[in-house]
């Protein structure tokens, strides 16, 4: 249960951090990878990719546009418009989607089960920017921060007209999209929303995908501050198609005989999700804001994995979070430095509930009935100190509390019930302190270097605490929090033509958190490490042309137990990505995009022993704009040299040669037309 007063530690704090400075990034605006106002800025190695960027990009999906970001990876199992699909900073393999925090106007994505976070239930149209912190951010967003944290950030911009968009499109697999922007004015209040619909027959058998959006946001400004409540729905139907076998030692190679097909044809994951945010931000005196919001996100999932030969499992699944967040932030000098200062709380409180039965019909009797109950609470306090025209620092904590409380009824009279066991109760807690120190340096009006270490903590999921033990009987297995400690190195340099940053890392894990398919359990690691060069540059050529580029070498492997010096499976050693942007006239724009990822090893190959790697990948996409008053058409052609590629696979453990991918789309074709109502 959440307790109110612990509040009341708020006043008390005084141990001021920080982790904001004064940065030109990428694109050559300012960085506002705060929890409050975007005045405050943020040093490291940080991306601002904004909304003019997102529109001509050729990139069709919100994860293939991060991908194109330096440390930034993505996996698409499904390939149908980012259902499911996982982003990787800085090579978690297999755990990406756990070490990756996601936020939506900085609040966490991210929720207390395995599920990946939904990026077809955001529409492109509803970000006003991204903000990509690489190797940072626990301190004021707390767990699962390890790679860094990427916050997406909507439109809450005031019109002084009212103003719509209608936007209808059509593409390869029978895909059809419309969405709906408005933005309204009603006296002090403004009111943006957006209606949105997708449907695809998608790129394989078994892969159709229904998605229904609609995003809500009012605010209202106060004398001294404002008022605003966000609402989102969200439904989604799609089809599971399931992997393609190649197996050389019977002649099999689905990817070639059947690249299209399913063996899971009954297959299918359905979810309906709501939520909503309401809060104020206040204005205080002695130069210093308060935010006290709060949160509530419900989903329902469900989820049909048929085996065949009369097995298959069936989950209903709701997951309720209650989320309050308070904290204010100061201006202040002491001994004549000036400090800027954020102290918060952050409460959440999870209700994982999860009925699992042998099919759809027999869900009324289920086998399992999961009651989990997991509670966080996190007091963060962050400071930068401002010592000199060219020379910042800042410094921060965080201590986390996370309780887990889990029960599993057991069924053996349901059907499919009779072989299996009862999870004994469960109750564990932990506590974490999260910390991060930083310098930065402005050696001239273009160029400034920085260092940054960051200690980040990630705790299980309650997916990950339920399995089986040694005996095959079900177990909540406590697993201890994973922990890594990283070092940020770089430079930033930015004039009028040439925006670039450059950075080093390396990170060392204990505890790492992995799943292992040899015994189907989930296990603490033996200490692992990450080790990388990040380079991102965007240059302007000449009037009307601009280049951008990224470049990552990722190093991640064991560090020491029976896999020590190998390479961790589904990290590739390298990656870029080259865009240019062409603006030949006032209401033309054409944009071509590189893309390269590397050669990595399969899932379930620890011991780098399995003799292949999922093959090295080039793709290209193209795409060509065109403005008329009120109107704008635009044209996408993503793999245009049909390329066959893919980015998971998993390699058997008992069969030479053997492994399960899945296939990505050839060439695809995307034209929309939209037009604005004024």
């Amino acid at each position: 249960m959440l307790r109110p007063h612990i509040m009341l530690v708020i006043a008390i704090v005084s141990t001021p951090t920080a982790h904001s400075n004064t940065v030109l990034q990428d694109n050559g605006i300012i960085v506002t990878a705060t929890r409050l106002a975007d005045v405050n800025q943020t040093m490291g190695s940080i991306t601002v990719i904004t909304a003019d960027d997102i529109s001509t990009s050729p990139a069709s999906t919100l994860p293939e546009i991060l991908a194109t970001e330096a440390g930034v990876t993505s996996r698409s199992l499904y390939g149908n418009n980012a259902s499911r699909a996982t982003v990787d900073m800085r090579g978690f393999g297999a755990a990406a989607k756990q070490n990756t925090l996601m936020l939506l106007d900085g609040r966490r994505l991210n929720d207390v089960d395995l599920a990946a976070v939904d990026f077809s239930a955001i529409p492109l149209a509803i970000i006003e920017r991204i903000e990509i912190i690489r190797g940072g951010g626990s301190v004021l967003y707390g767990d699962s921060a390890s790679g860094g944290v990427i916050n997406i950030i909507t439109n809450k911009s005031v019109v002084a007209k009212n103003h719509h968009v209608i936007d209808v499109g059509v593409g390869s697999f029978n895909q059809r999209e419309i969405a709906i922007n408005s933005a309204i004015q009603a006296g002090k209040t403004s009111i943006n929303g957006t209606a949105s619909s997708i449907t695809s027959d998608g790129y394989r058998d078994n892969n159709k995908l229904s998605q229904h959006n609609l995003v809500l946001g009012l605010r209202t400004p106060q004398d001294n501050g404002d008022w605003f409540v966000n609402l989102g729905f969200d439904k989604q139907e799609l089809g599971l198609p399931g992997v393609r076998s190649v197996d050389p030692g019977n002649a099999i190679d689905e990817l070639i005989t059947d690249r299209t097909g399913t063996g899971t044809p009954l297959d299918f994951a359905k979810q309906d999700g709501f939520n909503i945010a309401t809060g104020i931000t206040r204005f205080l005196s002695g130069n210093a804001e308060l935010v006290v919001d709060i949160g509530y996100r419900t989903k329902n999932q469900k989820a049909l994995y048929d085996y065949g030969g009369g097995f298959s499992d069936y989950l209903d699944t709701d997951l309720n979070t209650w989320s309050l967040t308070p904290r204010i932030s100061l201006a202040h000098n002491h001994l004549g430095i000036e400090l800027t200062s954020i102290i918060g709380l952050d409460l959440y409180s999870s209700q994982y509930d999860s009925d699992r039965a042998l099919a759809p019909d027999t869900i009324n009797t289920p086998i399992h009935q999961l009651a989990i109950e997991q509670v966080s609470k996190g007091l963060y306090a962050n400071t930068q100190a401002h010592l000199s025209e060219t020379t910042d620092i800042n410094g921060g904590a965080r201590i986390q509390l996370v309780s887990q409380t889990a029960t599993d009824q057991y069924n053996s009279a349901a059907p499919g019930g009779a072989s299996d066991s009862e999870a004994p109760s469960f109750k564990d807690d932990f506590r974490e302190t999260m910390w991060q120190i930083g310098l930065q340096h402005q050696l001239n009006n273009s160029l400034s270097v920085y260092s940054g270490l960051e200690h980040a903590v990630r705790f299980a999921t309650v997916d990950e605490i339920y399995e089986f033990d040694s005996s095959f009987q079900r177990i909540f297995s406590p697993l201890r929090p994973q922990t890594a400690n990283q070092l940020n190195l770089g430079l930033n340099y930015n004039n009028s033509v040439t925006r670039m940053n450059a950075n080093v890392y390396l990170m060392h894990l204990d505890n790492e958190i992995h799943f292992d398919p040899v015994t189907f359990t989930n296990i603490n690691l033996e200490p692992t490490k990450r080790q990388g060069i990040e380079l991102s540059v965007r240059q302007t050529i000449t009037t009307g042309l601009d280049l951008k580029a990224s470049y990552s070498h990722t190093r991640a492997e064991f560090s020491e137990g029976i896999f020590a010096g190998n390479s961790i499976p589904l990290v590739p050693s390298n990656s870029a990505s080259l865009t240019t942007i062409w603006k030949p006239g006032t209401n033309k724009i054409l944009s071509a995009q590189l893309n390269y990822i590397g050669s990595q090893y399969f899932d379930n190959d620890q011991s780098n022993s399995f003799g292949e790697k999922i093959p090295a990948y080039t793709t290209v996409d193209i795409k060509a704009t065109k403005t008329l008053p009120r109107w704008t058409i635009a044209g996408i052609i993503n793999n245009i040299l049909d390329r066959d590629y893919f980015d998971y696979g998993v390699s058997s453990s008992s069969t030479s040669g053997k492994y399960n991918a899945y296939p990505k789309p050839g060439r695809t074709f995307y034209l929309s037309v939209s037009r604005q109502f004024l």
